[in-house]
């Protein structure tokens, strides 16, 4: 079987202010062309369809047409999970609608059987030549409601859960995908086909992962990759089942898990912030032949009709690169351009780059004005004071959240206490904003 594995589309995502449909409807049309390109079975979207709970009308509408429009092709099969970012209920308002063009949503698995959340595969000569689990992001009261009644094929119970958030995620998440196996399993029944299981979550061992090791470390791109903050709700390896492919979403940026082929995320297909603007960005084409058999993964990476970039030094660094930017001939794409600049006593950044910035033919943009990593972490004594208010309203979430512990916990964020504060309560100040 062949199928196509991609994540986190956050239609409806307007980086700041940025309207990016234009962007959604450039990968659709690509999309399709890859699928029948490559003559795929099957597409398999991990997780976060869309960027709020409530979309618009629009990010609605360009999900639909999309989903629509492979009703005539060589893909057959189409499987849509839920992510973090996602109402499930929104997501399952449809599926009885869509199912009938064989395209299988789960939003959340409240409610369901691990038989609901499995579903054959049919190829081009409409012989079934696979199975797909299709797993939804968990969030920790389903996880809970997971572990409250005992399973014969995981002997765990919540009373068991008594120690870590880790402890939770993992035997929450191996009793989840252990019964649905299980159902995969006897569904294929002795069909020598290929299972194929999905996921929307952290996971832990992320190929180029800088946590507790070098910074230089790379992905298999060649490029430094964005860590994923803290240890909260890091799902371990050994929770996935024995499936043939387990493709997941969450993570915006292409990788393996453990530096297993057949654990892999896709990454967004759009660049969903100025930190991931010098990452490539794919969706993956998947060949498996059998159950067991080897699984060839193809990068295909994605078309970006915008040029996103981040411009970081001092303020006279980054004036000379504007200035480059002003003698480049003809605009082919718009460009948009984060602005990362060292403070300098007495300097107002704004008025001194403002002349510059007008000068800018019209396709680039100034989008954000961001202080350098070197001055996130601030005296916890002085909180906010030290900032002008230009300066303020440009902090981004982590920023304002960084300082707000700094200032309640009396610490300096430069000390060992400091940093440990920050990297205790972050993430968790994080995942309740994402929820919200």
């Amino acid at each position: 079987m062949r199928f196509i594995h991609t994540a986190d589309w956050h239609l409806g995502n307007q980086m700041h202010d940025i309207d990016r449909h234009t962007e959604a409807q450039t990968f659709f049309r690509w999309l399709k062309e890859q699928i029948i390109e490559k003559q795929a079975d099957t597409l398999i979207v991990a997780g976060d369809v869309f960027d709020t709970a409530n979309p618009s009308v629009e990010a609605r509408r360009l999900y639909y047409t999309f989903l629509a429009s492979l009703v005539d092709s060589c893909c057959k099969n189409v499987i849509i999970v839920g992510g973090n970012h996602d109402s499930a209920i929104m997501l399952d308002s449809a599926k009885e609608l869509l199912e009938v063009l064989n395209i299988r949503v789960v939003g959340s698995i409240n409610n369901l059987a691990p038989e609901d959340m499995c579903f054959e595969l049919r190829g081009a000569d409409d012989t079934i030549n696979g199975i797909c689990m299709a797993v939804p992001f968990m969030r920790e009261v389903e996880l809970r409601n997971v572990l409250s009644s005992r399973s014969s094929d995981t002997d765990c119970t919540l009373n068991e859960v008594k120690t870590t958030d880790g402890d939770l995620y993992s035997l929450a998440y191996k009793k989840v995908y252990t019964d649905i196996f299980s159902a995969a399993k006897r569904l294929r029944s002795k069909r020598n086909i290929p299972i194929i299981a999905t996921g929307h979550l952290y996971a832990a061992e992320l190929e180029g992962r800088l946590n507790g090791v070098a910074s230089n470390v790379k992905t298999d791109d060649g490029v430094k990759v964005l860590d994923v903050l803290g240890t909260l709700g890091n799902v371990p390896p050994a929770v996935f089942p024995p499936a043939d492919y387990v493709a997941l979403g969450h993570i915006h940026y292409t990788t393996m898990v453990a530096k297993n082929p057949a654990v892999r995320y896709s990454g967004s297909p759009f660049v969903m912030g100025f930190d991931e603007a010098a990452l490539a960005h794919y969706v993956l084409c998947v060949d498996i032949a059998e159950s067991g058999g080897t699984v060839l993964v193809e990068k295909l990476e994605t078309p970006q009709p915008f040029v996103y970039r981040r411009l970081s030094g001092t303020l006279a660094e980054i004036k000379a690169e504007l200035q480059r930017l002003l003698v480049l001939g003809g605009a082919v794409k718009p460009i948009y351009l984060e602005l990362c600049y060292q403070r300098e006593f007495g300097v107002n950044a704004q008025d001194f780059l403002d002349d510059t910035i007008r000068a800018l033919p019209e396709h680039i943009t100034v989008v954000s004005w961001k202080i350098t990593e070197q001055e996130k972490v601030f005296s916890a004594a002085n909180g906010f004071e030290q900032f002008e208010a230009a300066e303020i309203k440009n902090l981004d979430d982590k920023e304002i959240f960084t300082q707000l512990i700094l200032t309640k916990s009396g610490l300096d964020g430069a000390s060992e206490e400091g940093k440990r504060a920050v990297e205790t309560f972050l993430p968790l100040l994080m995942q309740i904003a994402g929820e919200v």
